[in-house]
Order: C-alpha cells, then sequence, then structure tokens
C-alpha cells in the first residue's frame, strides 16, 4: 500500500484530472501531490459507457474520493475541462440532467474539505493526469494490473557500445 508523506491537515494538497473517453472505452487520471511534493497516480478505467464530459466529472469525484481517504483537507484540482470547472464554480448554468446530477455529487464532495478550489488548467501542463486516463481507456482492465513501468538511465545505442567496450577489454 502507498503511503504519502505530509500532513493532511495542514497545507494544500494538488490534484490533477483528466477524464477520457474514446471507442475503447472510458477511464479517468489522476495525479494527487501532497505539500511536500510525494505523489499519487492513478488511471481508472470504468466499466460504462460516458460521454467525455461525464469522465472529466467521474476524474473530479473519483479524484475527491481519493483525496478524502487519505484524509486531506485543504484541496486544490487542476482540470483541463472548462465545463466541469466553470459548473463546479457556477459561473455555467448547468441544463442537462445527467450533468446536475454529476455537479450535485462533486458538490457534496467539495463540502467535504476544509478548504476546496478548481481551477482550469491548459492541456500541455496536465499531461500526466491526460496520459493516466489514456492509458485506462486503452487497455482492457485485466492488462492495467501488469503494464510495468521501466527506468532506462542510457539510450539504447550507448548501452550497445559500453557493451562492446567490455567485450573487447576482455579479449586484450
Amino acid at each position: 500500500m502507498l503511503t504519502l508523506c505530509g500532513d493532511q491537515e495542514s497545507g494544500t494538497w494538488i490534484l490533477y484530472i483528466d477524464g477520457a473517453s474514446n471507442a475503447r472505452g472510458v477511464a479517468v487520471g489522476l495525479v494527487l501531490r501532497s505539500p511536500k511534493g510525494d505523489m499519487m497516480v492513478q488511471a481508472v478505467k470504468c466499466e460504462f459507457k460516458a460521454t467525455n464530459n461525464k469522465a472529466e466529472y467521474e476524474a473530479l469525484i473519483l479524484g475527491m474520493q481519493m483525496a478524502r481517504v487519505l484524509k486531506v483537507k485543504n484541496q486544490r484540482v487542476y482540470s483541463d475541462s472548462l465545463l466541469v470547472v466553470n459548473h463546479v464554480n457556477n459561473e455555467y448554468v448547468v441544463r442537462d440532467f445527467k450533468m446536475i446530477a454529476y455537479l450535485k455529487v462533486a458538490t457534496e464532495q467539495k463540502l467535504k474539505f476544509r478548504s476546496f478550489k478548481i481551477t482550469p488548467i491548459p492541456r500541455d501542463p496536465n499531461v500526466e493526469a491526460d496520459a493516466l486516463a489514456t492509458l485506462g481507456a486503452t487497455f482492457k482492465p485485466a492488462e492495467l494490473s501488469i503494464i510495468p513501468i521501466t527506468h532506462v538511465l542510457t539510450p539504447a545505442i550507448q548501452q550497445e557500445m559500453e557493451q562492446n567496450q567490455q567485450d573487447g577489454a576482455a579479449h586484450v
């Protein structure tokens, strides 16, 4: 189990969210950062059909729930969905029945924080959450649990050159 360092009672936790809906599925990407910079990332595959706007709301609600499980009190959310941000900030009128229901749940979650702010962010700075959402929407659930992420420290051609040098030195 991942534990994040930091005081959940003070300091502001930052949550980057994104939702994705495509022909292969619906998913959300969540990146939660503690005030000390620790990070928790999650790709969530949704087993239901949804529009992109609904996927964005799912990302917001799931991200707030994740923060609440960690007992976060002060939350700042960044989303590249202007619709969701402006709904939550009461800057757009919500007319669609489903969007009204999503906004109601998001507002109830928002009230559970001591402080809460949601801010629009351009797509580029939200690249981590976007990548997680795309990953979740692309793969089947069973595949998501076995996707390893490997860190390569040097380019393959450099590794090959070093290996050739070692092999040459071994023959001398």
